[in-house]
């Protein structure tokens, strides 16, 4: 090899400036975006039954939806949790199924299993996972000497104004 190098180095030379007339090329063809769209094919249901203990909700409302959503189409995989009254399941699709479909498919399974679950439950909120749904942002409070209303207060009316003043932030939501 560096032989030919040696006996033909215009061959060489030639051979370097394709590679970087090529690459040059590609970087400053290749398309740019601020806010890339990224397709992630996940769905969140959110069931809600106020002063159920998470064992119950798990029993009642959680496996249940867990083994009626495994008739919709192209899902890879389902995760769920169960917290105290309220249920939370992400169903994972393959690659390539369309969101908007994944939503009305599961929003239909879960508003025909409604009638399974306990009554009072509320219909389940059936969203669509996306990168643009999920926060840039999150902020935690610990206040020494505070208690838990004058933490919330401070969040509420000083810290959430100071953030959404800030030039690009389109909402400022409060989470306990």
């Amino acid at each position: 090899m560096p032989s030919f190098a040696i006996k033909y180095p215009f061959f060489i030379l030639m051979m370097c400036l394709f590679v970087m007339v090529v690459g040059v090329t590609t970087v400053t063809s290749m398309p740019v975006d601020l806010f890339p769209e990224v397709n992630i094919p996940v769905v969140v249901v959110a069931t809600f039954y106020a002063g159920m203990p998470p064992q119950q909700i798990e029993s009642d409302i959680t496996n249940s939806y867990e083994r009626f959503f495994t008739l919709g189409s192209g899902i890879d995989h389902i995760e769920s949790r169960s917290l105290p009254g309220v249920s939370l399941i992400k169903i994972y699709f393959q690659p390539g199924v369309d969101g908007n479909a994944a939503v009305s498919n599961i929003s239909n399974l879960a508003m025909a299993n409604l009638r399974r679950l306990p009554p009072g439950t509320l219909p389940p909120v059936v969203l669509k996972f996306d990168a643009a749904n999920l926060p840039v942002c999150l902020i935690t409070l610990k206040g020494q000497g505070l208690n838990e209303t004058q933490l919330k207060d401070l969040a509420q009316f000083t810290v959430r104004n100071q953030v959404a003043n800030v030039p690009g932030a389109p909402s400022v939501t409060n989470q306990k």
